[in-house]
This record gives C-alpha cells, structure tokens and sequence, in this order.
C-alpha cells in the first residue's frame, strides 16, 4: 500500500499542491490581520478569546481543505474515468480496490495532514502576535491549551472523513461540477453559525458526517472489480 501510495504522489506531482497550502495559509494569516484592523478600527475587540479566534481559524482552515479535498477527487478519480487512463491502470496486476483504496487513503491523509498542521501553525502565530498586539487580555492556560488540542485533532479526523462525501456524487454522476459544488454545500452546512454556535461544535454532527463520508468512500469503491468503465 505504501508503494501505491508514492506512486500516486509522484504520477500526480501531489507535492505542487504544497504551493496550494502555502498560499492559503498565508491568506489565514492576512484575513486575521483584516478582522482585527478592521474591528479595531470600528472600535470592537477583535478576539474575545483564545476560545474563539482558534474556532475562527478552525473553521476557516476546515473549509479550505475540505474544498481541496474535493479538488483531489476530481483529479485522482473523475480525470482517470473521463480520460480512460484508469483502464490502463487497472491493467496492473494489482486488484482495482486496492489501487482505488490508496488513492482514498491518499486523500484523507492529505486533509487530515493540511487541516492539522494549518491550525497549530495559525494557532501558534496568533499566540506569538497576541504577544507582541495584544489582542487578548486572558492568559494562555494549560486548559485552554488543551481544550482547542483536542477539537483540532477531533476537527481535523472528522473533516479527513466528511471530505470524502462529494468521492460518492462525483463516481455516480462523474461529474466534476457536481463534486465541488457538494463540497461547498458540505462547508457551508458545516460551517453555519447562529448567535456565535456552529453546527460543527456538536461532536456528534462531525463524527456522524465522517462516518458518511467513509461509507461513501466504501460504496464508491466496492464494486470496481466488475464495474465496466464507462
């Protein structure tokens, strides 16, 4: 499986998506500078809480890499289909599940990857501006520390999971459109908030569209050896 996977990685050149990330990453860290210019401009406090300028970094990182995930499917699954390639691939003597197996585990490596390390990088440059800005008044506490830990490295499996949803719509309908557009249906449900709640908050929600998520990966995927290529 590994082999298969560094296969993947170098056929698709996987590690130019590396620019992608740096970029965004970047674009998380102007967007901070905009909300707190912008709110203390308008005389607001920017951040009330370590609580909630990690939930904003959270969401914002999460809907970035969720769409990219679906950016990934297009490329790793729907071209093969549409360019035929896939039946030059799955001439290996390998099984088709297992190639189309390392190209799923290949995906949620890579958002769990990206969304993880996105946010203790955003996080960790916060911390050290708030040391120098002054954002917040409350100090950074072990509980604190811990309590945002735990709902990044939660937040990051999840989405690792809810990411693979569109793989279902894109194999039905092959359809590139269809899968990005349900991978921003997925954000913005995900990501809707009301008086300062987010759907996503509910441990519940996230594991359950995870678990969705890897049940269309399965049902995507099961029948590869006797499915004709279109």
């Amino acid at each position: 499986m590994l082999k298969l996977l560094r296969l993947e990685i170098k056929k698709y050149h996987l590690w130019r998506y590396m620019k992608g990330v740096i970029i965004a990453n970047l674009c998380f860290l102007s967007l901070l500078v905009l909300i707190y210019v912008l709110e203390k401009n308008d005389g607001n406090i920017p951040f009330e809480s370590y609580d909630m300028a990690f939930s904003i970094i959270g969401s914002v990182v999460r809907a970035t890499f969720t769409v990219f995930a679906a950016v990934l499917i297009t490329r790793l699954f729907l071209e093969e289909y549409k360019t035929k390639s896939i039946s030059v691939l799955f001439m290996y003597p390998i099984k088709r599940q297992k190639i189309m197996l390392a190209k799923v585990l290949l995906i949620i490596i890579f958002t769990f990857a990206t969304i993880l390390l996105s946010n203790i990088l955003m996080g960790s440059i916060f911390y050290l501006m708030n040391k120098v800005l002054h954002f917040l008044a409350e100090p950074m506490t072990s509980d604190i520390f811990m309590r945002n830990a735990l709902s990044v490295l939660i937040s990051a499996a999840a989405s690792a999971g809810i990411g693979l949803i569109p793989l279902y719509i894109g194999m039905r309908r092959k359809s590139v459109p269809a899968t990005l557009v349900s991978a921003v249906l997925i954000v913005g449900f995900t990501s809707a908030t009301s008086n300062d709640f987010s759907m996503f908050a509910i441990t519940a929600v996230p594991v359950s569209l995870a678990a969705v998520g890897l049940l269309s990966a399965y049902l995507s995927i099961r029948n590869v050896e006797t499915t004709d290529i279109a």
